[in-house]
This record gives C-alpha cells, sequence and structure tokens, in this order.
C-alpha cells in the first residue's frame, strides 16, 4: 500500500469513551481502537493501539480541526460538523440518553420538562446542540472536562441529569460503581453514528481506502454467519454480543422443558427478561434442549455458549463463567410407596440402584455420598429414568422436587404412588458462559438479571417474583435471626433518624451496618416517608424515591399502605406479605415491624425490619 492511500504517515487522537476507546491494565483498548486495527490491517499497514494518541476531547477535537494528516475518533457525525472532516464509518451507532442520579425520583415527559433540571454534558460534545435544540437554556447545560466529573456531579446532587451516549454510559457507570444500571435513563435523544473523522488536508483516495476496508469486514462472514466487524462490536456492546452467542438448556421442568413446541420454565422467562433489559434481539425460540452432557461440551469447548440452569460446584468452578443464582431448588431420591424403601444414612444408599442424569449434579452428589458408581444407573432425560422407575429397572431416582413431581404429571404418572425418601441437598442456580465470553457480556448479563430480580413495575412488583410465583408459588425458609432483632434494629434506626435524618439515610442507602447486617444480609432497615415513598433502603437503592401508594406484593396485597397506615394509627406494629429474600432465592412469606418516627429535619417516617417465616409457623 502506497503512502498516498495507506494508513501510515497520519496522527491518531482518541478520548478515554469506553466502550469505544479507553485505557485497561495500561493498553490501549476499545471497539473503535480494535476496529482501527482491523481496518489498517486488511489495507495492509496496521496501525497499532500503541500509535493512538489518547488526549481529551477537547485537545483532540481542536487537533483534528487545526492540524494536517490528523484522524480524530470516535466523533459523532452531526450536521455541524459535516463539513470540518471528512467521514469514514459508521463505527457504531448510539442513541443520546439523559440519565438520572441513582436515588433521584425524576420523571422527564418532554422537552418541557428539562428546564428544571441541571444537565451534565463534556465539554464540545455534540450533547449541547442537542439539548439546545430541544428548548433547554444554556444556563442549564453544565459542562464538564470528561464524564467522570458528571458522575462526581450526580452523586454529590450538584447535577440532576447526564446527557451522553447510552453504551458509553452505562460502561462508564459500571467503572465507577460497579454497575452499568445504577443511573436510570429517563429520557431519549436522537440517536448519532459514530465515526473516524479525518482532517480535511487527507486525499480523498486515502479516505476511501478506510472505508472499503471498514465496508469489506461489515461483509466478511465466519461459519457462524458473523461478520469480523460484528464479532468486533459484540466484544464491547452487550446487546449485540449476546446475541451472538448459542442458548442451550436441557428438559428439566419447571426450569426449563418444552411445551406445546415452545422452549419455557422458570429460567427460560428470566433469560428472555435479561434479554429485554439489556435490549437483546433473542427470544426463546433461539434457545436449544440438549441432552446436559451435550451442554456441558458445548460450552467447555469455548463454543460461545450459554448453558442453564446449572448448579454451582467446587469441580465447575474454574470451567466457566457464572451468572447468578436466579432460583433454588431440591435434589431429592423418590421412590414407589409401594416399596416400603427407608433410607436412615447414606450408607443405606449401596443397596439400591438409582437413576440420574448423564452428568449431573445429582450424580455428583451421589459419589460425595459415598455412593459407589456401580450403583448408579445413567439416563439422557428425565422422562427415560421416570419410565426406568415405573417398570423396575431402577429402585430410585435421584432429580430435583419439583422436578420430578412435574415430569410425572406431564407422563401422566400418578404423583402419589412416589414418595422423596432422602434429600441430596439444596442448590442455587445459574446460567453458565463458556470461557471465550468476554467478562463485559457476562458483568452486564449479571447486572440485568439483578434488575429483574430488585427492579419493581408500575404494582410494585418485580418481573422475577410474578415468574416465580407462577411456576412455584410462595415458601418458607428457616429463620437466621430473631424478631427481637428485627425489633431491635428498627428502634435503633429510628433513634439516629430522630437524632440526624440525612446522614441516617445517607448510610441506609450505602448498607452500611448496623442498617445492613454483614452477618445476616437480610436482616436490613427500610424507611418511608407517609406518602408511602421509599426514602431510604439498606438492601436495595433502587427502591429509593419511588412511590409505593396502591402498589401490591405479587398476590395483590397493598402491604405498603398497610404498613404506613398502621404506622400512622397505632405507631408501631406487623404486617405480613410475600416478599424476596436477598440471600435465598425464590419467594417467601415475610413479616415486618414497623415504627413512626419523627426525624431531626421535622418529618415523620415509618421505619421498617422484616423476617422471612419459618415453615413450621
Amino acid at each position: 500500500m502506497s503512502s498516498t492511500t495507506g494508513p501510515g504517515n497520519l496522527t491518531y487522537y482518541t478520548e478515554d469513551l469506553p466502550p469505544y476507546s479507553y485505557v485497561e491494565n495500561g493498553t490501549l483498548q476499545g471497539l473503535s481502537v480494535d476496529l482501527l486495527e482491523a481496518i489498517t490491517g486488511r489495507m495492509g499497514d496496521e496501525v497499532s493501539r500503541e500509535e493512538v494518541n489518547l488526549v481529551s476531547w477537547t485537545e483532540g477535537y481542536q487537533a483534528a480541526l487545526t492540524r494536517n494528516a490528523t484522524v480524530l475518533f470516535p466523533t459523532a457525525r452531526t450536521p455541524e460538523r459535516e463539513h470540518s472532516f471528512k467521514w469514514v464509518g459508521p463505527i457504531y451507532s448510539d442513541r443520546y440518553v439523559l440519565f438520572a442520579g441513582r436515588d433521584r425520583a425524576i420523571t422527564v415527559t418532554g422537552p418541557d420538562d428539562l428546564n428544571q433540571y441541571r444537565i451534565g454534558v463534556v465539554a464540545n460534545d455534540s450533547a449541547i446542540q442537542q439539548l439546545l435544540a430541544l428548548g433547554v437554556n444554556r444556563s442549564q447545560v453544565v459542562e464538564e472536562t470528561n464524564a467522570s466529573a458528571i458522575i462526581t456531579g450526580l452523586e454529590g446532587d450538584e447535577i440532576d441529569l447526564w446527557c451522553y451516549p447510552e453504551a458509553a454510559g452505562r460502561y462508564l457507570a459500571e467503572q465507577e460503581t460497579d454497575n452499568a444500571y445504577t443511573y436510570r435513563v429517563v429520557y431519549t435523544l436522537q440517536e448519532t453514528s459514530i465515526y473516524y473523522a479525518f482532517s480535511k488536508d487527507i486525499p480523498d483516495s486515502r479516505v476511501q481506502s478506510f472505508q472499503l476496508a471498514l465496508d469489506a469486514l461489515k461483509c466478511e462472514e465466519d461459519t457462524a454467519g458473523v461478520s469480523t466487524y460484528e464479532r468486533i462490536v459484540g466484544r464491547y456492546i452487550p446487546s449485540i454480543g449476546l446475541a451472538q452467542l448459542n442458548y442451550l438448556t436441557e428438559e428439566w421442568a419447571p426450569f426449563n422443558y418444552q411445551e406445546d413446541g415452545n422452549v419455557t420454565g422458570i429460567s427460560v422467562d428470566i433469560l428472555e427478561a435479561v434479554f429485554e433489559k439489556i435490549g437483546v434481539n433473542r427470544t426463546r425460540a433461539d434457545v436449544r434442549i440438549v441432552p446436559l452432557a451435550e451442554g456441558f461440551q458445548a460450552a467447555q469447548k469455548n463454543a460461545s455458549t450459554v448453558l442453564f440452569a446449572i448448579v454451582r460446584t467446587p469441580e465447575r468452578e474454574p470451567l466457566y463463567k457464572w451468572a447468578g443464582p436466579f432460583t433454588r431448588a431440591r435434589f431429592v431420591l423418590f421412590a414407589p410407596m409401594s416399596r416400603n424403601i427407608a433410607i436412615a444414612s447414606p450408607e443405606d444408599l449401596n443397596r439400591y440402584r438409582i437413576g440420574a442424569v448423564n452428568d449431573s449434579i445429582e450424580n455428583d452428589l451421589l459419589t460425595g455420598l459415598g455412593v459407589n458408581a456401580s450403583r448408579l444407573v445413567p439416563g439422557q432425560t428425565p422422562e427415560d429414568l421416570l419410565r426406568m422407575l415405573e417398570e423396575g429397572e431402577i429402585d430410585l431416582w435421584a432429580t430435583g422436587d419439583l422436578a420430578g413431581r412435574h415430569q410425572m404429571l406431564r407422563s401422566g404418572v400418578d404423583p402419589d404412588a412416589y414418595e422423596i425418601v432422602y434429600t441430596l441437598s439444596e442448590n442455587d442456580f445459574y446460567y453458565i458462559f463458556s470461557k471465550d465470553v468476554p467478562d463485559t457480556l457476562v458483568n452486564t448479563f449479571q447486572q440485568a438479571l439483578d434488575l429483574v430480580r430488585n427492579q419493581k413495575d408500575e404494582q410494585g412488583v418485580s418481573e422475577y417474583e410474578r415468574i416465580i410465583y407462577r411456576y412455584l408459588g410462595v415458601g418458607c425458609v428457616r429463620q437466621t435471626f430473631t424478631d427481637e432483632a428485627v425489633i431491635a434494629l428498627v428502634n435503633t434506626t429510628a433513634a439516629a433518624i430522630e437524632k440526624n435524618a440525612p446522614d441516617t439515610f445517607r448510610r441506609i442507602n450505602a448498607g452500611e451496618a448496623p442498617y445492613r447486617d454483614p452477618k445476616n444480609p437480610a436482616l436490613y432497615v427500610f424507611v418511608y416517608d407517609t406518602n408511602v415513598t421509599m426514602v431510604a433502603h439498606a438492601d436495595n437503592i433502587q427502591l429509593v424515591g419511588m412511590n409505593f401508594k396502591g402498589k401490591t406484593d405479587v398476590t395483590g396485597k397493598p402491604f405498603r399502605d398497610e404498613i404506613v397506615a398502621g404506622a400512622q394509627e397505632n405507631g408501631t406494629g406487623w404486617v405480613e406479605y410475600v416478599y424476596v429474600n436477598p440471600v435465598e432465592t425464590n419467594l417467601y412469606y415475610k413479616t415486618t415491624y414497623y415504627r413512626l418516627t419523627r426525624g431531626s429535619d421535622g418529618n415523620s417516617y415509618v421505619v421498617c425490619s422484616g423476617n422471612f417465616k419459618p415453615c413450621d409457623v
């Protein structure tokens, strides 16, 4: 490639704008950086990431405007900039959004609402023109040198909203707060295409060579039908990368199974909810049911695979990447009632032929109890094993308690003809990812899963609660602390609010002790005002600022209204309802103690803490 058309002899500038360009472990990374290497490599004169200058946006922008032989990226292509540069792209299209602070109850219904808020932007960013075009007063726009300064302003209540590209904002939020979903999108501006901007002096032929190389990367596909360009983008944009993965599960109802030609179940419904949160263009129709052994083989071959629902064990831990847990179940041994089999100890198990699915956790649990491998009878599916149990080919069937009963009903077998004679263990379930899946995708999946679990809808119920209730109903759980501990925590918190309400709310929202017990995380405090608005929550800050008047638990009970009404009428008391346990997965019966108190700011608050009801009540 000659110097008149090749990428050499140009000066490249970029800014700290993840996921497009950023430094990690001392090396420049990012979508646009990887893409630049691929483009120039295809042109025969690869520009390494070490040759790219990382500077502030303002410095890079001025260099591209005033210096020759200069390339600036990533750059939003806007009408105002159109004639200032020559363009190669698009690299990607991102939409500008307004993020709200984590504990701010801000609602934006239209541009007219924006002038009541201070909006943070990066100096010289195209966000400024977009906001002014919407009618935002220039005095409401707060310019900072970088996005980190804006996040600091959000955290310190110095600004109310942050205007930034959504993908980049999510990435930065994760870097600064360890959660990509810390800040809520309250308004969406226009979608903007991101390009490489070339200084005007660079010959058109040279710019065209870049464009042709980029176009070629977008066209060439691998055996899976994914282009080189899409693979690069998928490393950094979770909605794209997660759509490129293979999703496998086994037949194991009610968690994952096929019904009327569709893959369904608890884990499948949760997967679709995660897809919706992230914006992944995939559905349950993209999930394949395979034998569990086949699923493990695919995940271990680094075949861009997600397998679920899987129990996390020390042996499996290093083989995969993990997201979860998302639900829990017991593993048990079923036996025919007519056999009157009694298992007094693990030693008794070697007297029986025990059926279990190939490579399943049940095999590990049984061998861990000392069961001889010769006593284990493998099966491909739960249906195979139930048939073997029916026909007397095995004496005991190792499976999940719910899964076994569900399989009996599906197969037309009377569940009352069988009994649970031994409990092997109680375990949480996860989604596992093959090791070749980028950590960025796994982390985003985990954060979206947490959002599905914790974010309440207009009724006050999370999508997770609805899914669990639909399939499993409500359970009970062993108590790990006393009701007296609950009352003591409420009284301690009330006294602190009376002394210094703002500081106490800050400490509660930070999850500090004693407001969230580090030894018993299910023991935590939360506080409403008398209008049923959550003002502090030690376990789920996403609820802070939300008004819960009229909202219910998953059964339809308006328990929050009952708490506040009871406090105003009686001062203290207890209310029962259904809720998610932050320690145990699934839904459980909960009882909460409340107390009305007056804060140091002169306002009345209802301080609450609860305990999950034990199974013997």
